[in-house]
């Protein structure tokens, strides 16, 4: 049971969130916050976008990081000399292997995949760098196949390969059958990882059964963004892979709150307040059941020590608040109260609650959804303006 390495796509699966862009700057903030807090292996873009992109990404590189900084290519000799130009020290070279996306992708088979990768990733050894094939929309494609092409890809240079359940459509038992017929008959040195999709809200569960059946190397981001429903949650991982399955990851949990306030307010996504371990509701307490068993022990109500975390645990007084909650209070400031005076203070907080009413919610929701209207997304007023300043100049 040895020691599991995150790989973190924040910066290259995560900026591809529909609507979502880093500036320069944000990007070597991020990375070098990733850094901090200990993950070893960062995907921080495609260098084949464009020259900004490339110089970002020499941006990062020249940060000199204790992390491996690498970058995702496509199945182009050309990309991996824009790899190279930018100083990274690995590639993640995508390789459909699924018969859909062979024909409708590359339109080729199975033995033109072949000879493409063969043809990329010794090409990428060869100019030193470490090579990571990635089997994308691997859950769709045929398991003999999938073992053939890593088998053959280890002897071409790759040193890891990934497994992707590109559209999230795997289940934990099915990902957790599929990566260990897989490790088991790939050579032993070469490591494997898995890149899942939550479209199902699947994508945590299929990466932990994936590390139950071998897998080493886990593809997360930072608050799960990414394409469509996104990925396994960085900080999701982390505590799983400690609190049940005991394997080490060399991550500072104190630092992933901070982390992940810090990609909130560069991507623009929210933390729904309810989301595990980094939600605002994480660590907070209403219920009067709950409260009361919390005053009496700690860990009656927690699975895990706010603190571990970077967080503070606090009650909210509101419609469920019990009397403990509001003797704990007052207590805290010297206060004495009897049954009756608790009681109506109590009733009087739960009036004060509920006649507030649900008119500031309800103009909050109008607001978010047009913050993400805006913000997380392109005008098509401005695209057909662009179009028809761009068309009348070429006329």
């Amino acid at each position: 049971m040895g020691k599991i390495y995150i790989v973190d796509g924040t910066l290259r699966e995560g900026e591809q969130s529909p609507g979502v862009y880093f500036t320069r700057d944000e990007k070597v903030e991020i990375a070098r916050e990733l850094d901090r807090i200990g993950v070893p292996i960062l995907d921080v873009g495609m260098p084949s976008i464009s020259a900004e992109e490339r110089e970002t990404i020499s941006a990062i590189v020249h940060q000199r990081l204790r992390a491996s900084v690498g970058v995702s290519i496509r199945l182009k000799k050309e990309e991996v000399n824009q790899a190279i130009e930018c100083g990274v020290n690995e590639v993640f070279v995508i390789c459909p292997v699924s018969s859909l996306h062979l024909k409708l992708k590359l339109s080729t088979d199975e033995e033109g995949v072949k000879s493409l990768a063969k043809e990329v990733v010794g090409y990428a050894s060869r100019k030193g760098l470490l090579v990571n094939l990635v089997a994308e929309d691997a859950s769709r494609a045929e398991i003999p196949f999938i073992k053939e092409i890593l088998y053959h890809a280890y002897g071409w240079g790759a040193q890891r390969a990934f497994l992707c359940d590109t559209v999230g459509v795997m289940e934990p038992f099915r990902m957790k059958e599929m990566v260990k017929r897989v490790r088991d008959e790939i050579p032993s040195e070469m490591g494997l990882g898995v890149h899942c999709h939550n479209d199902l809200g699947l994508a945590t569960a299929n990466t932990l059964a994936s590390i139950e059946a071998g897998a080493d190397y886990p593809s997360v981001t930072v608050n799960g963004i990414g394409e469509r429903a996104g990925n396994p949650p960085l900080h999701e991982i982390v505590l799983t892979l400690e609190k049940i399955f005991h394997r080490e990851h060399g991550i500072d949990k104190t630092r992933l709150y901070r982390l992940s306030q810090l990609v909130e307010k560069c991507s623009g996504i929210f933390i729904p307040p309810h989301a595990p371990i980094v939600g605002l509701n994480a660590f907070r307490h209403e219920s009067g059941i709950h409260v009361d068993g919390i005053l009496k022990n700690s860990q009656t109500y927690k699975a895990i020590d706010p603190a571990e975390v970077g967080r503070e645990a606090s009650f909210v007084l509101g419609k469920h608040t019990g009397t403990q909650a509001i003797l704990h209070l007052l207590k805290q400031r010297g206060y004495e109260a009897k049954e009756e005076g608790l009681r109506e203070i109590l009733q009087k907080v739960k009036e004060k609650k509920v006649a507030k009413g649900k008119g500031e919610i309800r103009k909050m929701a109008e607001e978010i959804e047009e913050y993400y209207k805006e913000n997380l997304n392109f005008s098509m007023q401005d695209f057909w303006e662009i179009v028809k300043e761009v068309l009348k100049k070429d006329a």
